[in-house]
């Protein structure tokens, strides 16, 4: 076994990340300018104060405030093409972001506007960056089941290459998700995948829902998933992925103390088909290499482990299949070529 790469050398790892939002990775120097732009009066004078939060609550307040600087379809262009360049810089190859219309939908901007800005920096950044990129439509929870249904339907009219899934975001304490289980139908009728996030601040039951009620194929985040067995069996035999988030669990959710007591590796251990993800890049001022980093230097991880979590990430995602075949050949050759780089053996 190879011993602990370096830190340069697992940022430069090919990656891929399932569980990343579009508006949470945000330049705070662009939401500043967008900000003076449409005459919206920020908390702060220095755009580096602006993702100061220490509990999820602040933090989706200052999602709030992102979300009013976004008006118009060039602003929505502008974030997705500068989080993809920012992915691109930590390694990621292939990325399925989250864009969530109903923040901005409630202040008057139209899907439509949204997804025309974010189809557009989609596009860009596959012309000009090392990164292919899919978004997924996650709707708001508290906003309802009506919204729900609104946004499948939306989304399940749009090119599939392009716009690949549906998800749900936000609070799950006092959230039924069994409420949402039309639109969740409605969503694989019209050939959409289907994600949730569940079990981050709510029980391993929300993830059962998901999964035995929503038809979900993916968890995001998932965190309660262990305190129940034999759902946690039941995962593991079908192979359904979790995208997880540990150092969004510490600093956004407060729902574990620090990155080395995350359930991460105790799934990966049992057999849970568990990736690596970053969550709100631009408003933790940390990315998916340093998250990388972090869970490396947590669970004692070597370099064999790290590229194991990097081709899961292939495995867990929504790329076709001849796709995600071209994608392992491509990271294994871009695994030897580091190692022998940095001066290590190739892969067994």
């Amino acid at each position: 076994m190879v011993p602990h790469a370096s830190d340069q050398h697992l940022r430069r790892l090919p990656k891929v990340e399932l569980h990343c939002h579009v508006e949470g990775a945000s330049r705070a120097t662009t939401i500043k300018a967008l900000a003076d732009r449409h005459g919206v009066a920020l908390p702060v004078s220095d755009p580096a104060d602006l993702y100061d939060f220490s509990s999820l609550n602040q933090f989706l307040g200052i999602y709030d405030i992102i979300c009013a600087c976004l008006r118009t379809a060039d602003d929505f262009r502008r974030i997705t093409y500068e989080a993809l360049e920012d992915g691109a810089n930590a390694g990621v190859r292939y990325r399925e972001m989250f864009f969530s219309p109903g923040f901005v939908i409630r202040l008057g901007v139209p899907v439509a506007t949204v997804w025309e800005g974010v189809r557009a920096g989609l596009l860009e950044a596959r012309h000009d960056l090392d990164i292919h990129a899919r978004m997924i439509l996650d709707f708001d929870k508290p906003t309802g089941p009506a919204h729900a249904m609104e946004m499948a339907a939306f989304a399940g009219a749009q090119d599939r290459d392009l716009l690949v899934g549906i998800g749900a975001d936000s609070v799950e304490r006092d959230i039924d998700h069994r409420s949402f289980a039309a639109a969740f139908a409605e969503a694989g009728r019209l050939g959409l995948r289907r994600t949730i996030h569940a079990g981050e601040d709510g029980p391993a039951d929300n993830i059962a829902v998901a999964v035995h009620e929503l038809g979900c194929e993916r968890i995001d985040h998932g965190f309660r998933l262990l305190d129940d067995p034999d759902l946690t069996a039941e995962v593991i035999d079908r192979q359904i992925p979790l995208t997880v988030c540990p150092t969004s669990n510490v600093v956004i959710g407060n729902v574990v103390a620090d990155v080395a007591s995350h359930p991460l590796a105790r799934q990966r251990e049992l057999g849970v088909l568990a990736t690596v993800n970053s969550d709100d890049p631009g408003m933790m001022r940390f990315d998916i290499a340093d998250e990388y980093v972090a869970v490396a230097q947590a669970f004692d991880y070597s370099l064999d482990d790290m590229e194991t979590i990097s081709l899961a990430g292939i495995e867990a995602s929504w790329a076709p299949d001849d796709e995600k075949s071209a994608l392992r050949h491509r990271f294994v050759a871009e695994f030897d070529a580091l190692r022998q780089e940095y001066g290590l053996p190739t892969r067994g």
